[in-house]
């Protein structure tokens, strides 16, 4: 029998705005939008170095059961569901549909960042990104609205350059979500990116979930645009990400409007947003094994990321922990034994006094023979950056309007 859990919502409610209050200065220090999805990047380096991997070691990765609703109403009212695909475990995206007739294109889900922008049929096949793609084409829909007006997005680097940037022009047309159809959506229409962006993708744009507060131009998200147009009655949406290695259909659910209790046991954990913008908030503290890597650390979940990003003095003593066998490695993807792995601690994250745990074959990737540790670092980044490695462990809730993230085991 699922376990009833009392709603303390109302209460977090005023502990969120005080903890606003204390945070409006540090608010005025936010990070550069995307601290990941740089190609030259660490986590495209992670992207394309454990594809590279997977490709090689022919993916041996456990399938995890995949969960399927039973006959009892699981679902909160109003919900719908976009299926996620699932790259390797290092890229989960989601199916949209732009225009009328709908074009069909695949973006990647982000939680760091607040904008929605795909690749341009103006985007020339000598841009090596462009080549080879589906990408959108306004002509070919009667729905389309020109707008024109130049759009570019810079991400954060570990390059010599401190960041890189795209650039194309807003647009507007009708985006299909999960059978949701947004009327007059802006978002971007890409015309130059770096060679390598999507060279190893099976994405052409990413769906901003963050909050609009660090939407480029002041465009308003998608997410927004749902609940504005009264197509979902709750501004909340989960995420449940399957660890299966690579399923185009069953990678997990992006669910708009509510939850889905049968996708976590117990009762959701409700944590205040420390700074609206990424899903911030404070985390009490964070161990593996005997050493803290974090005491009331700002922390951000990130779909999008594929790792544990921590601070580099950490890492430096993290690597050294788990005995990594490349500590010195120029794409910062870090190997360990995998004999080892049933050696290494447990990683405890305390959150709302809560605890957290994480066991090594969870902050572990094995591709193969090859074993791919968790963390990772981004050179002057002093936040930890809760990815995809902690995200399919557990079920995430996010509130825009009460600033709240939700988080339970996830059902696997």
């Amino acid at each position: 029998m699922k376990v009833k859990c009392k709603s303390f919502r109302l209460m977090l409610f005023w502990l969120a705005v005080l903890t606003l209050i204390v945070f409006k200065v540090e608010s005025r220090k936010r990070l550069k939008i995307g601290l990941h999805k740089n190609p030259e990047s660490i986590e495209e380096n992670i992207h394309n170095e454990l594809k590279t991997l997977a490709i090689k070691q022919k993916l041996n990765v456990s399938d995890t059961k995949t969960v399927t609703s039973s006959k009892k109403k699981t679902k909160e009212a109003g919900t719908r569901v976009s299926k996620l695909g699932n790259l390797y475990n290092t890229e989960y995206y989601a199916t949209l549909k732009f225009g009328k007739p709908p074009q069909v294109l695949k973006v990647l889900i982000d939680t760091g960042s607040a904008n929605l922008w795909v690749l341009s049929s103006k985007c020339p096949d000598s841009v090596k990104s462009c080549a080879n793609h589906t990408k959108y084409d306004s002509s070919a829909s009667t729905t389309y609205k020109a707008i024109n007006t130049s759009f570019s997005i810079a991400y954060g680097s570990d390059s010599k350059a401190g960041f890189i940037a795209l650039s194309g022009f807003q647009s507007q047309d009708t985006v299909n979500i999960a059978g949701y159809t947004i009327k007059n959506q802006i978002f971007a229409e890409i015309t130059d990116a770096p060679d390598a962006a999507f060279l190893k993708s099976d994405f052409v744009g990413i769906l901003g979930l963050g909050f609009s507060s660090i939407a480029i131009d002041g465009i308003t998200p998608p997410f927004y645009n749902l609940v504005a147009q009264n197509l979902i009655k709750k501004a909340v949406f989960s995420i449940y990400l399957n660890r299966n290695g690579s399923n185009a259909i069953n990678g997990g659910e992006l669910i708009l409007g509510g939850t889905d209790s049968s996708l976590y046991s117990g009762c959701l954990t409700y944590v205040p947003v420390s700074t609206p913008g990424y899903w911030q908030f404070t985390m009490e503290s964070a161990k593996l094994g005997d050493f803290e890597f974090c005491e009331d650390c700002e922390t951000i979940l990130d779909v999008g990321t594929s790792l544990i990003v921590v601070p580099e003095q950490n890492l430096t003593i993290i690597n050294e922990m788990l005995g990594v066998l490349n500590p010195n490695a120029s794409t910062t993807v870090f190997l360990v034994n995998c004999s080892r792995i049933s050696e290494f601690p447990d990683i405890v994250f305390t959150i709302a006094r809560k605890d957290f745990r994480m066991k090594p074959t969870e902050y572990v990737l094995r591709y193969g023979d090859t074993c791919v540790s968790g963390f990772t670092g981004l050179k002057g980044n002093s936040l930890l950056i809760l990815g995809e490695i902690f995200l399919g462990a557990y079920y995430t809730v996010y509130d825009i309007v009460h600033k709240l993230i939700g988080i339970a085991p996830a059902v696997h």
